[in-house]
């Protein structure tokens, strides 16, 4: 029985102390997102007498969101290797100016064109818009440790499925000396509606991939501050056509649970 207890005693302290030995941590962590970007949009059809010019949208300032979810780091002897699964708002402002036909600027405002204006007029149109993307992510970065563990820089693939994908846009249309102004319209990127061809033509993929790369750094060996960048390189939208840019940061902290 005094065996049977040594060797039961002598396994339980050599598991506490494998345990506390272990390469493997992980945690919670939250934080906030900044996006940028621009994108230009191919012309759209909405007749076969109207359609909408080319749209080069451009950055309107930096839109903000958040970021939550859980993390796994395991460590080796020269890197480690860290997955997440996070849950992710991006939000992206826009603007573009740019002109059409007086008779093709009343349909995109929904608007009857007066009578004294020729259909020909010159017409300017102002559009202000946000887009709003939430997602699921994945990312899996390998990375490097100096300063005993405490500053690390890692790279790696971010994976993400779209889970929620919304356009808002205001826009004024300038005839002459006559402006329209357009109520608000929010449009649904992720299920558009197919009888829509600018809602269609902006349809987000479910899946899509980014090029991630970061820095951090460990407080009181629990707090992990990180600041990171990543670049979606397998494109948000299923149209190809549509090319431009989207840069997201993040920065969060994290807690160490184990």
């Amino acid at each position: 029985m005094n065996r049977l207890r040594a060797t039961t005693l002598a396994f339980l302290v050599g598991t506490v102390s494998a345990f506390s030995q272990s390469n493997f941590e992980g945690g919670v962590k939250g934080g906030a997102t900044f996006t940028h970007g621009h994108t230009t949009i191919p012309s759209v059809a909405l007749t076969s007498t109207v359609s909408v010019p080319q749209l080069d949208n451009q950055s309107n300032g930096v839109g903000t969101g958040y970021s939550f979810g859980i993390w796994g780091r395991q460590n080796f002897n020269k890197f480690y290797i860290q997955v997440e699964v996070d849950y992710n708002r991006f939000v992206l402002k826009q603007k573009t100016n740019f002109s059409v036909p007086a008779a093709v600027a009343a349909v995109l405002a929904g608007q009857t064109l007066p009578p004294q204006v020729p259909a020909a007029t010159p017409a300017g149109i102002s559009t202000v818009s946000e887009s709003v993307l939430e997602s699921v992510n994945v990312p899996i970065l390998f990375g490097k440790k100096w300063a005993d563990g405490k500053v690390r820089a890692f790279i790696g693939p971010n994976l993400l499925f779209t889970n929620k994908a919304q356009a808002k846009r205001t826009s004024t249309a300038t005839i002459a000396t006559l402006t329209i102004p357009t109520p608000e319209t929010t449009s649904d990127l992720k299920n558009p509606n197919p009888n829509s061809p600018t809602e269609k033509i902006l349809e987000v993929k479910s899946f899509t991939y980014a090029a991630e790369v970061g820095v951090g750094y460990t407080f009181f060996n629990r707090l992990d501050l990180d600041a990171r960048y990543a670049v979606p390189v397998g494109g948000v939208y299923k149209n190809k056509d549509i090319t431009g840019y989207l840069g997201i940061a993040t920065v969060s902290l994290g807690l160490r649970l184990f």
